[in-house]
């Protein structure tokens, strides 16, 4: 017998796979049919482990014992876009210990607008009781389905959907070159492990991944992402070279998912927030430059919005001093310039200025 459901979450991949692999998730979809209840002296942790057995009590409605089950996730992932998790679990008791040959499989397909194509199926055989099953199980599926879609309604940070909506409707934000002071800075520098802040549409991160970095490309938009992990894709593809890049949606404000320490470039390239929000930016920055580590932060001159070109509010720009303050003074080398280049505006070539810090650890 096998049941299958679809739904379309309006949540990123990276969101989608998190909720695959949380209990409270899980319990949350699957009541009431089913109530999971931990068993004594062995709580459920707060992420599902792959390759692990959990066990697990379960009554239907909360109420009928239908015995235990194991639950053992196994995880596949191709690339950023897509990814399965398969449950080879079983019933080990009471009633569900007559399901043989349990096969549950989720898969998670990336969409272009930045949601999530989720697949839901069940193979399961339980001899003659199988046709009286399938009725059962076919409804609790689709309210799988309608409760997984309810519930990864809010699990993108904020910061995602308000960029996402930017990125709507548009065939690129960006142009997809690589940030000039960034190839300035980095062509003179031996490849290593770096970190891409802000990373858009993969522009940058491209670049140093061409040039033999490994890069961790945090966005808070998953429709940049998509785009950045199909140009890799294509890349690949014409080179037959895969590039090293490891994408993750992800508020910037939120402590990184990199080693403290661990990164010979970080890059933040024109992120301009709040003061406050810009404060942990930098110190999350900071913190993941490795000894002997350059950070490079680099955005708009406030100078040039007095002069009329169209740039973000004055206090979301900084300072060259507000840059050096930022950055501890055990630090072996802090530069801070003003760099002028020429941007098109309203078809016309303007000259603008950016604010650029180059830091050594």
């Amino acid at each position: 017998m096998k049941i299958s459901t679809r739904a379309t979450l309006s949540c990123s991949i990276d969101s989608a796979w998190e909720a695959l692999h949380n209990p409270a998730i899980f319990r949350a979809v699957s009541a009431p049919f089913t109530v999971f209840a931990d068993q004594p002296g062995n709580p459920l942790p707060r992420r599902f482990r792959p390759d692990t057995d959990y066990t697990v009590s379960v009554r239907a409605g909360g109420v009928v014992p239908l015995g235990n089950q194991t639950i053992h996730l196994v995880d596949d992932v191709a690339d950023w876009t897509s990814r399965v998790v398969t449950d080879t679990g079983h019933g080990t008791s009471g009633a569900l210990g007559l399901l043989r040959d349990w096969h549950h499989r989720m898969s998670l397909v990336a969409r272009p607008d930045g949601g999530t194509d989720f697949s839901d199926t069940l193979s399961v055989r339980a001899g003659l009781l199988t046709p009286l099953l399938w009725l059962a199980l076919r409804v609790m599926w689709s309210w799988r389905g309608f409760r997984l879609r309810l519930v990864t309604r809010t699990l993108d940070p904020s910061a995602t959907a308000a960029w996402n909506a930017r990125y709507a409707g548009k065939g690129a934000m960006w142009s997809g070159k690589v940030n000039p002071v960034l190839e300035d800075v980095f062509s003179a520098h031996s490849p290593g492990v770096a970190i891409d802040a802000g990373a858009g549409e993969g522009g940058d991160a491209l670049w140093l991944a061409q040039r033999g970095w490994s890069v961790t490309a945090l966005e808070a938009s998953s429709v940049g992402i998509y785009r950045g992990v199909h140009e890799a894709a294509q890349h690949s593809t014409d080179s037959g070279d895969p590039l090293d890049i490891h994408w993750r949606v992800w508020d910037l404000e939120e402590p990184w998912p990199v080693a403290s320490g661990g990164a010979g470039a970080v890059s933040l390239q024109f992120i301009h927030t709040d003061a406050q929000a810009r404060k942990k930016i930098w110190e999350h920055a900071i913190d993941a430059v490795s000894p002997g580590g350059t950070l490079l932060i680099v955005g708009h001159d406030p100078q040039d919005g007095l002069a009329g070109i169209p740039r973000p509010p004055a206090d979301m720009c900084f300072t060259e001093e507000q840059l050096r303050e930022a950055v501890p003074g055990d630090w072996s080398r802090v530069s801070t310039r003003v760099v002028a280049r020429t941007q098109n505006i309203g078809g016309e070539d303007v000259a603008v200025h950016d604010i650029v810090l180059e830091a050594t650890r």
